[in-house]
């Protein structure tokens, strides 16, 4: 008995060991396909756009479901306008043109005479100068920094009695960007310049100025920098005024870490675009609805901007209109392509179809009651 009582509890043994494998077994298995799962939907963002559309190779198929969806009078309209698109979108036969040199180069120029060593010894008086060479070669002189020494000198009249007060004249003080400071606006250009167009972050910028002989404290450049804030001000407000003036903006915001004594803290830059006009950036210290408030208070018209809950009060007046990305949306249809894929190439047909006319008339002025018009406004509905 007690060598079957010893099976039976190696038994029992095993039995437990093969549920722990089991267990372990499908925990493994689900992790592995989750894990799968992320890289697929990893490597599909970063593909973007390129991998979430119809295949180029079946152009029919999209005809072929907007047959299906659309109406006799939409689907004329709709090959009209993909007809014009695709005329517009021919690229002619290239035609290979012949070099024609260098291009022609607008700078000051300084002449450099070489004179042969044999002429100089023997002096220019004893040649014939018959004609000459010439080449050119780009250069460039050092960089420099001055100190302009600003003279305003006092007058008073010859005719003045000397028993009458003298009236002395002196020029006005010359106006410069920071009063009474030490950079001029040529300096404070260049340090803005250097800075914010080049991305030249301040301690280059120390180490540049002290090559051309002269140092300049970042936390020097920094507070010219800040003082200059006020100056730009009206310059902004004009841009943020003509921008709202616009029948459609586009916003985007960026988190970033903020400097703090404690803790680095999460900021917010906001990016407001008005196509070929401006870009302005805002800084809030939160994402949110009282931040989107900041940024666009007083705008009525179309906004461009993604789908966060952020910007859902805006569109409950009316006043500011909803446009998203449809690159954003076509992403999720082109997810349940596999769950159902009749329905899903009925949308991103569609979309596509958006984004072919879309190309035609990026550039092209408004047009009203045009057959482009038309196509979307009835594609929508």
């Amino acid at each position: 008995m007690s060598d079957v009582a010893e099976i039976g509890q190696r038994l029992e043994l095993l039995e437990q060991q093969f549920a722990t494998a089991e267990r372990e077994r499908d925990e493994y298995r689900r992790l592995y396909l989750e894990m799968l799962e992320k890289c697929r939907r990893l490597g599909r963002g970063l593909l973007g756009s390129k991998s979430e559309h119809l295949s180029k190779d079946s152009p029919q198929l999209s005809f072929y479901v907007l047959s299906m969806v659309l109406s006799d009078r939409q689907r004329a309209e709709l090959e009209a306008a993909l007809a014009e698109a695709n005329a517009e979108q021919q690229i002619p036969a290239h035609v290979r043109r012949k070099p024609t040199g260098r291009k022609p180069i607008h700078l000051p120029r300084v002449e450099i005479e070489i004179i042969p060593p044999e002429i100089e010894r023997a002096g220019l008086e004893a040649f014939d100068r018959i004609g000459q060479e010439v080449s050119e070669v780009i250069e460039r002189r050092p960089a420099s920094i001055v100190v302009a020494r600003i003279i305003r000198p006092k007058f008073v009249p010859k005719d003045r009695k000397r028993d009458e007060p003298t009236e002395v004249f002196i020029a006005k003080p010359a106006e410069q960007p920071i009063p009474k400071g030490l950079a001029g606006p040529g300096i404070l250009a260049d340090t803005i310049v250097k800075r914010w167009q080049d991305h030249l972050p301040l301690n280059r910028l120390e180490d540049i100025y002290a090559r051309g002989g002269i140092e300049l404290a970042r936390s020097t450049v920094c507070g010219w920098h800040g003082e200059l804030s006020a100056l730009a001000k009206p310059l902004v407000a004009a841009m943020r005024h003509d921008a709202f003036e616009q029948p459609y903006l586009c916003v985007d915001a960026t988190g970033v870490l903020v400097q703090h004594p404690e803790k680095c803290r999460w900021g917010h830059f906001w990016v407001v675009v008005a196509p070929e006009r401006h870009v302005l950036f805002e800084y809030t210290a939160e994402h949110s609805s009282d931040a989107v408030d900041e940024v666009l208070a007083g705008y009525r018209g179309y906004l461009v901007a993604d789908a966060h809950a952020v910007y859902d009060h805006l569109y409950s007046t009316g006043s500011v209109v909803e446009v998203n990305c449809w690159a954003h949306a076509r992403r999720y249809f082109f997810k349940a392509l596999g769950s159902d894929p009749d329905r899903t190439k009925t949308a991103l047909s569609l979309i596509g179809a958006l984004f072919r006319i879309e190309r035609t008339i990026a550039d092209s002025p408004r047009k009203k009651g045009s057959v482009r018009k038309s196509v979307f406004l009835d594609g929508l509905r």
